[in-house]
């Protein structure tokens, strides 16, 4: 990766600073104190927070200052990105907020401290003590590298690569590998175990598929000769059934004729029954008007003294209409 540019404000010695690095070899230099390694602390910081740090947030807002604000602009396998994080120190706590965004046009955006730290790290596949010792060589460090032996500059270097930890890890995979050939054996030798019980059970169900297959045949074949004989019961009734079907046809025929007689039939009760209906009602009509003959007779009789042979001229009257 490239650092394309670093901008501080209140960070340590560095009140407002705005460093610009292009291609090529960058060389700063100055006296001890002169804020050389502030300003390689700050790029850290900005990559991981404060896990780069030596001490704690307090420690990096510039005396008397209350705010401070680092931004890295950076390159990494052909993209660019874009840091800022702000630091405030109020009521005796810090309050730290970072963000990243790509600066190439792509939507890579990330807001917050873990956030961000969690990205480069995947992003550049080292975590903060890893690229902070391959790239930092503190103090007092070099001294010991030109006056160490071999042996001790072979650990030193390794100490700071951190290629102890990578021998640890070859180790762990090297176990690691044994346990899962271990395993794989183990289970290499349980699947040929089960091969074998399928292949006897597979073989064994042949041999009961095969009479179970025996025995559906002779059922198969009993029901064969069973419908041979039926149809030759089928072809004797056929004959009888066409003789009782012609048979049908007659009866049929008769039916209908009985169909017709019976509507006729039908038709002439209705009409007498709408005679008959008529007869009532003129019966009724009838009845009403010897009724009110009566009446009216009665009240001549009351009044005219009428003899018994009258009263029985009515009472045939009625009797013929009934």
């Amino acid at each position: 990766m490239n650092f394309d540019r670093v901008r501080l404000s209140n960070f340590k010695p560095y009140g407002d600073a705005d460093l610009r690095l292009t291609e090529g070899v960058t060389v700063i230099h100055g006296l001890n104190g002169s804020g050389k390694s502030s300003l390689l602390e700050a790029c850290f910081f900005a990559l991981y927070g404060s896990t780069a740090l030596d001490g704690t947030l307090d420690d990096v807002i510039t005396n008397g200052e209350e705010e401070t604000e680092v931004e890295l602009w950076f390159t990494h396998d052909g993209a660019s990105y874009h840091i800022e994080r702000r630091l405030r120190a109020y009521d005796g706590r810090i309050d730290h907020q970072c963000t990243l965004e790509a600066t190439d046009g792509s939507d890579v955006t990330r807001d917050g401290s873990r956030s961000v730290r969690e990205f480069v790290t995947e992003l550049l596949r080292m975590d903060a003590e890893a690229f902070v010792n391959c790239a930092y060589v503190r103090q007092g460090e070099v001294n010991e590298l030109i006056n160490a032996s071999p042996r001790e500059r072979q650990d030193t270097i390794d100490d700071l690569l951190q290629l102890g930890k990578l021998e640890e890890y070859r180790e762990r995979a090297g176990d690691a590998r044994l346990g899962v050939e271990d395993v794989r054996n183990a289970k290499r030798a349980v699947l040929e175990d089960k091969e074998a019980q399928i292949d006897e059970k597979a073989e064994k169900d042949l041999h009961d598929r095969l009479n179970a297959l025996e025995g559906k045949r002779a059922e198969v074949t009993d029901e064969i000769e069973r419908y041979e004989n039926q149809r030759e019961q089928a072809k004797n009734t056929r004959e009888e059934a066409e003789e009782t079907l012609a048979t049908h046809e007659e009866k049929r025929s008769e039916l209908e004729s009985v169909n017709a007689e019976i509507d006729e039939i039908e038709t002439a009760i209705r009409e007498a029954e709408r005679k008959r209906d008529e007869r009532r009602e003129e019966i009724s009509e009838a009845r009403e008007r010897i009724d009110e003959i009566e009446s009216r007779v009665g009240e001549r009789l009351d009044s005219t003294g009428l003899d018994a042979a009258t009263d029985a001229a009515i009472a045939d009257r009625r009797e013929a209409l009934d």
